[in-house]
């Protein structure tokens, strides 16, 4: 079966496809806010990227996200077991590139599932509507993605339900106690960030990108790290550049910074 049908099928069970770079995680269009793709859309992006990896907007489900000690450095599956008994149900579970666990919920219709990162140490709630996981058959360089159930998704308990708003609240009066930061105190590697998503406007987008990548160079971040957070600041452009452009961009700055040091 080819990505094609796989992506058709996912859409036909109401799930919002996106064409993923392939062997990437980085999305091929620009997905925010954006309804889901319609058969004639999925059909075209697959025709014209056949190799493209899968994803799934979290629009009306919301995923437990638990990483490995081995690829990020803190052992989720301890918090997961950890976690009250009852709480989490079986459900549809993948294992991701990195050896990790997603377990999927449907978002209940009388509960608002926040997104938290950080819910436990090594476990992530990835809820926002314009978030996305990628899916089987999708893989990456890190490997493959796979289903381990065959179970269909279920909504969770009232208990994990309870959890996740929780600690939500608690993230809420943090912010607004004694860890609150006004704009004004806003760090560098805030704006930084707020950058990533912003965006720029036809006309502005090649200046736009050429600053974000000198930023991100400064951090001493891994040249592909910037390579993908390049990537997905200009998927937040309307509309975005074409990856030859981006790479020229890159380059350029890549050139520039080699030559201080000449």
């Amino acid at each position: 079966m080819d990505m094609l049908t796989h992506a058709l099928n996912y859409a036909s069970s109401g799930y919002s496809v996106l064409p993923i770079k392939a062997n990437s995680k980085t999305p091929l269009i620009v997905y925010s806010n954006r309804p889901p793709l319609t058969k004639t859309e999925i059909e075209e992006y697959w025709t014209k990227y056949p190799n493209a990896n899968i994803a799934l907007k979290t629009t009306d489900f919301f995923v437990m996200d638990i990483d490995t000690k081995e690829a990020h450095g803190t052992d989720g599956m301890k918090s997961y077991k950890r976690l009250p008994k009852g709480a989490v149900i079986p459900t549809q579970t993948q294992r991701t590139a990195s050896g990790g666990l997603q377990l999927f919920y449907r978002k209940p219709k009388n509960a608002d599932i926040k997104q938290i990162i950080g819910f436990k140490p090594g476990i992530d709630i990835k809820a926002h509507e314009n978030n996305y996981v990628l899916v089987p058959p999708s893989r990456t360089s890190k490997g493959k993605y796979e289903w381990i159930t065959g179970l269909k998704i279920v909504e969770p308990t009232p208990l994990l339900i309870e959890l996740i708003s929780n600690h939500h609240s608690q993230q809420i009066n943090a912010q607004n106690g004694a860890y609150q930061r006004s704009i004004e105190h806003k760090k560098w590697t805030g704006s930084l960030l707020d950058k990533l998503v912003e965006g720029a406007p036809e006309g502005q987008r090649n200046d736009f990108l050429t600053r974000l990548c000198g930023q991100l160079l400064y951090t001493k971040a891994d040249d592909r790290t910037v390579w993908e957070l390049l990537n997905f600041a200009n998927n937040h452009n309307q509309p975005p550049l074409g990856q030859q452009e981006v790479r020229k961009i890159m380059t350029s700055i890549l050139k520039r910074e080699l030559s201080k040091y000449e």
